[in-house]
């Protein structure tokens, strides 16, 4: 399977997997041949890449960590808006940061990979469930014992994001407001919850909203800040989004400014920000496809080279000798480079 740029699809391609737009609506079925409409469609419904059947790369798959089947609930879920926490809605949400914890099993030790948008079509969705996502890899790795209570925290930003609408736009301080009236008249909310949530716009540097600094800073906020702005860059329908190794860079960026140093760090040893199946391109002019990501350097996966005199080669770019072999980005063009 290739993660293929949408722009570089063409018709006769084969779709690898269930291609959904906005508002989960189907555009292609796995083993759908594509046409120029249906790709017209992806393009218009802001897609920027979809997997596509490759020769020769029938055994490269990437491993989401959320399973296709928990979406359409989750998603059914945010359509009810803050109205979902009448009743047991409560006690649902607690359910569904139970169900995201276990998609992290400790016992598996895999990076983060972000679920992409073809996945779940609407751009606020797949940010939410990212964000989620991201959330319980870095509470794992950080202050475990507080895992359910950050994570319940995760879900209730879907308030925050307003997913029914399908816009994602940088953290608004206006939305966060909103969402603390609405749970501060919880009692049955943990005070960690709610403090992960009313902090989460804080800054290390004291610019944000409140205007707390460093230490005095939750550290469940702190997660759930880097997790909602990471998020933000990569899906936001509001600018150009990022892709992932330029969001992290944008973050890395911000250390000691933003978000503590430590906690940045953590970032770059949980997350791949080049995911199974994209093609990229080197600094000494080769491309190669990603196999699979290292959870000890994910930055630095083991790759299959597709040019030069190393054509067909595999090389794990974390092993002491290839450190000459550098990926400097994705490589987004459908024609790969002659040998």
């Amino acid at each position: 399977m290739r993660l293929m740029a949408v722009t570089e699809c063409r018709p006769g391609d084969l779709a690898a997997d269930v291609v959904r737009g906005r508002h989960g609506t189907i555009l292609a079925s796995r083993g759908d041949r594509l046409t120029g409409e249906m790709i017209d469609r992806m393009r218009a419904h802001g897609l920027d890449v979809i997997p596509v059947e490759w020769a020769g790369w029938e055994g490269v798959s990437p491993h989401w960590w959320m399973s296709d089947e928990m979406i359409g609930p989750l998603e059914q879920w945010t359509q009810a808006g803050i109205s979902a926490l009448k009743g047991d809605g409560l006690i649902i949400a607690r359910r569904i940061a139970r169900g995201i914890i276990q998609q992290f099993p400790e016992t598996v030790r895999r990076p983060f990979e972000w679920i992409p948008l073809y996945r779940g079509g609407n751009p606020a969705l797949v940010a939410w469930l990212n964000t989620m996502g991201l959330t319980v890899k870095l509470t794992q790795s950080i202050d475990a014992k507080w895992v359910e209570d950050y994570a319940l925290a995760a879900v209730l930003l879907s308030f925050e994001l307003s997913i029914h609408e399908g816009h994602v736009a940088m953290p608004s301080d206006e939305r966060m407001a909103e969402l603390a009236g609405w749970v501060r008249p919880l009692s049955s909310i943990p005070a960690t919850t709610r403090a992960a949530l009313a902090q989460h716009h804080a800054r290390w540097d004291g610019s944000g909203t409140p205007s707390l600094k460093g230490n005095e800073i939750y550290t469940g906020a702190r997660i759930l800040g880097l997790a909602e702005l990471l998020n933000a860059l990569l899906f936001r329908t509001d600018e150009p989004a990022l892709p992932i190794h330029e969001a992290l860079e944008w973050v890395v960026g911000g250390a000691g400014l933003d978000f503590p140093l430590d906690l940045i760090q953590i970032l770059q040893r949980t997350v791949a920000p080049y995911p199974v199946g994209t093609v990229v391109q080197l600094g000494n002019g080769e491309t190669a496809v990603v196999l699979d990501t290292p959870h000890d350097w994910p930055s630095r996966p083991m790759i299959r080279v597709l040019n030069g005199q190393y054509r067909g080669h595999q090389f794990q770019l974390n092993s002491p000798d290839q450190h000459v072999r550098v990926i400097t980005g994705f490589y987004n063009r459908r024609d790969l480079p002659t040998p």
